[in-house]
């Protein structure tokens, strides 16, 4: 499968397109590079850095029960590129529901960017049969609970006094954007 390229709202491009075992090195730099804040939102504990055996084992997808994507930027003249954002689900064998995270660089929020991926891993979700994707968020995520909104969210439940599950329904959700497992 090919990558989707994908306009923001700003005009810049990207291309989003499933993880592959190759993507250590790019995963590496686009994690090191978020603020610790963002580390912190995303993993819900203090980082200073993703360990390697994480960064090797979100390489390992098998685009059934774990679904990964990046964005890329489009590149440059020089036609360089980098990893922007990952989104990822995983679930196990025959469950209903997964859970779920995005994450996108600073340099690249408030532009749909986000919502692309989204929506790319509710359409991955709804043809792998599951009902709904759900993900763990710190309570002051202020960020993420408007952004979950703004995708339908269908529920929240309190998880202990600072973490809220929040799911998203995957029924009728397309976006032009093949399965990972599937050929375009």
């Amino acid at each position: 499968m090919g990558p989707a390229r994908v306009s923001l709202r700003d005009g810049r491009c990207a291309s989003i397109r499933p993880v592959r075992p190759a993507d250590l090195d790019g995963l590496r730099a686009f994690f090191a590079a978020l603020a610790p804040l963002t580390l912190k939102m995303r993993f819900h504990l203090p980082l200073r850095e993703v360990d390697e055996a994480q960064l090797r084992a979100f390489t390992q997808v098998d685009h059934r029960n774990h679904v990964a994507l990046v964005a890329e930027s489009c590149g440059t003249p020089h036609g360089r590129t980098a990893i922007i954002a990952d989104a990822r689900y995983a679930c196990a064998a025959g469950a209903d529901s997964a859970e779920f995270a995005v994450v996108v660089a600073e340099e690249w929020r408030r532009i749909g960017l986000g919502t692309h991926l989204a929506r790319a891993l509710l359409t991955a979700a709804h043809l792998a049969g599951l009902k709904r994707l759900c993900g763990d968020t710190l309570v002051d995520n202020t960020g993420v609970r408007a952004f979950l909104r703004s995708l339908g969210e269908r529920s929240a439940t309190f998880k202990g006094a600072d973490v809220i599950e929040r799911c998203l329904e995957t029924a009728s959700r397309t976006l032009p954007f093949t399965h990972p497992g599937e050929s375009p």
